[in-house]
């Protein structure tokens, strides 16, 4: 079991994957703990996923991870064309490159306009562009490149795919998907030596109709089937073989119900019982509806009429706030206008107490000016108090008759 596991963790390319794989080994040793106590000490069965593996296929030719060596593009009319210019050596793919590859290849050859008027050099040509138009911080690649890894991606997956479809045709009991994986990845180990590395890529694959149609086309692992078994147990029980053709006609013996008469006749009994308990089961099953369907509109209508004295009961209360809320900006719209007058009364009345005071001070003036003793002043002084003098006396004296 580890060295399965430890395969199945070299085929992985991220974290996501190696937590899978060791969840499900996880998973198989605790049922393969479980399964090893059994009472009356009878010996634990054997699962169906456990048949002997497919017979042991030679590696394909050729190293998984391929390294080509591309050299400077040629251009017509270029005179140093014939001139062999030094090669890179560009490095091996990895996950994140078989991806792009694998979803341009999707793209391309299930393109809904061109469809299947794609000739072989014009489809990789449109992948080739494709892929170097997303390659990011990667090398750019040839078709040629391309072409070829796309074939040992196309090998791999298709029997990974293989190996996986023997394993669901089996349909073995308690076994996740990621179990299933796991087991199909383990087969695949122990018939062609080595683990399964691209798993990142077939699992864009799985799933689309035209890699369905590829790996049809090209089926090349057979594992063994339960239908086979099925027919030679069914041969061996079948009544009225060679062991009952011996007997002779004439000896009064009945001939038994065949295997499917008897198949039959259980299930137009179990039919013909169990429709009765079905009526009942329904009648009693409608009557539940309608008593819930009852109750439910009982609950409904007491619900709306106690929203309904709720919502009165709030707009009430919203009307009572709304006339008070008038009411006091009444009232401050009241004292607003006291306040208002109070201030231009206060005004008025500092208004003319300045008046008063102004007029005080202006004739406390005019009789100092008259006081004066114009002989004691000097000429121009004597000259500007008399003119003051001459304008208060006639600002105050009685005009003439």
């Amino acid at each position: 079991m580890d060295r399965v596991t430890n395969y199945a963790m070299q085929g992985c390319s991220n974290n996501d994957e190696r937590e899978e794989v060791e969840a499900a080994a996880n998973a198989a040793s605790r049922q393969q703990w479980m399964g090893s106590f059994h009472p009356y000490g009878m010996p634990p069965p054997v699962p169906p996923y456990f048949y002997p593996a497919p017979p042991t296929m030679p590696p394909p030719a050729g190293p998984p991870m391929q390294q080509f060596s591309e050299g400077p593009s040629v251009r017509v009319g270029d005179p140093d064309a014939g001139k062999s210019g030094p090669k890179v050596k560009l490095p091996n793919f990895n996950p994140e490159e078989d991806v792009n590859l694998t979803k341009w290849w999707l793209n391309i050859s299930t393109d809904p306009v061109v469809n299947t008027g794609q000739r072989k050099e014009g489809f990789w040509l449109r992948i080739m562009k494709g892929y170097n138009s997303s390659r990011g911080v990667y090398p750019e690649r040839s078709q040629k490149s391309l072409t070829t890894r796309w074939d040992y991606i196309k090998e791999c997956c298709t029997k990974f795919s293989e190996f996986y479809s023997s394993v669901l045709r089996l349909n073995p009991s308690g076994m996740s998907d990621a179990d299933k994986t796991m087991e199909a990845m383990a087969r695949y180990a122990a018939a062609l030596q080595k683990p399964f590395t691209q798993m990142h890529s077939w699992k864009l694959l799985k799933d689309e109709p035209k890699w369905e149609a590829c790996i049809g086309a090209h089926s090349k692992v057979h594992v063994l089937d339960d239908d086979s078994s099925d027919a030679a147990a069914g041969g061996a029980n079948e009544v009225g073989g060679p062991a009952e053709s011996d007997v002779p006609a004439s000896s009064g013996s009945k001939r038994p119900i065949g295997r499917d008469a008897t198949k039959a006749a259980r299930k137009k009994a179990a039919t013909s019982s169990s429709s009765s308990e079905y009526i009942s089961q329904m009648n009693d099953l409608w009557g539940n509806k309608l008593s819930l369907i009852k109750e439910s509109h009982a609950e409904m209508a007491s619900h709306h009429a106690t929203m309904a004295v709720l919502q009165e009961k709030k707009m009430t209360t919203e009307r009572e706030l709304e006339e008070r809320r008038l009411a006091l900006e009444e009232s401050r719209l009241a004292m607003e206008a006291s306040r208002l007058e109070m201030e231009k009364i206060d005004r008025e009345s500092r208004m003319e107490m300045e008046r008063s005071r102004a007029a005080k001070e202006e004739r406390a003036e005019e009789e100092r000016i008259l006081s004066i003793e114009l002989d004691k002043c000097s000429p121009a002084l004597r000259l500007f108090y008399k003119r003051q003098q001459e304008q208060i006396l006639a600002k105050y004296s009685l005009p003439p008759p």
